[in-house]
């Protein structure tokens, strides 16, 4: 049974409780019907609360996965300045080896070793590794950054391969990525007030809505009409809760 199931269902109790009129004015304040609307309104507020911070989590996933698109073409742009740029082969090296961890491949180990000297080396195999974060992209964004930055000669006409326009979109790429994780937090502190509000102590929904429902069966009698119409109202709790 989902949230908004549960609290249909409270509805439907508080409903009923409030048409017994005087008859039922239990003595406990939680189970009169003007404590149960309460209730009602804050179970129906922390349901919406949790779907407004879902979608907030979605819209900064979404912004996060536009400002990293392309980054991968992007590198392979500043490498090609950096090879325009008559730099040392090594660091040319140094900067496709920073791409490719970027790209997400990495070198595949090899534990046999070349014996005679005379045999040409076998050029080294990469493989895709596992989904990189975002944090891992954009740290090795920045170690790129920092090579071309170490390069006098590197001199880009594009203005986008600046260093200070590197940096500026690397700190796009973190304050993203911060964003997500911020919309992450405030998610998972909604849904806890959700879960408190509906399942958690005597006073939450669950709670209050079976001890209501006992309450009817004590001042009516099983037999009763009043508690043939709430017998059958179910509360159930998630197995994620």
């Amino acid at each position: 049974m989902s949230h908004i199931k549960n609290v249909e269902a409270f509805e439907r109790l508080t409903v009923f409780c409030a048409g017994f009129g005087s008859k039922y004015n239990p003595a406990q304040e939680k189970l009169r019907t003007e404590s149960m609307l309460k209730l009602l309104d804050k179970c129906r507020q922390a349901i919406n609360n949790c779907s407004v911070a879902k979608t907030d989590f979605n819209n900064h996933v979404n912004a996060r996965a536009v400002a990293y698109e392309g980054l991968s073409k992007w590198a392979v742009r500043m490498v090609g300045e950096l090879k325009a740029s008559e730099v040392l082969s090594q660091t040319e090296d140094d900067a496709q080896s920073i791409v490719r961890k970027l790209q997400g491949y990495r070198p595949q180990n090899h534990s046999t070793e070349v014996e005679a000297s005379t045999e040409t080396p076998a050029t080294p195999k990469v493989r895709r590794a596992r989904g990189l974060d975002f944090g891992t992209m954009a740290q090795h964004f920045e170690e790129l950054i920092q090579l071309v930055a170490s390069q006098p000669a590197y001199q880009p006409e594009a203005t986008e391969l600046s260093v200070a326009e590197l940096i500026q979109k690397l700190n796009e790429l973190r304050e993203a990525n911060t964003q997500v994780i911020n919309a992450a937090s405030s998610w998972s502190a909604a849904r806890k007030e959700r879960d408190i509000t509906l399942y958690v102590g005597d006073k939450c929904l669950r709670a209050i809505g079976y001890a209501a429902r006992q309450k009817v069966k004590a001042l009516f009698g099983t037999k009763s009409e009043e508690y043939r119409e709430v017998f059958k109202i179910r509360f159930r709790k998630p197995k994620e809760v």
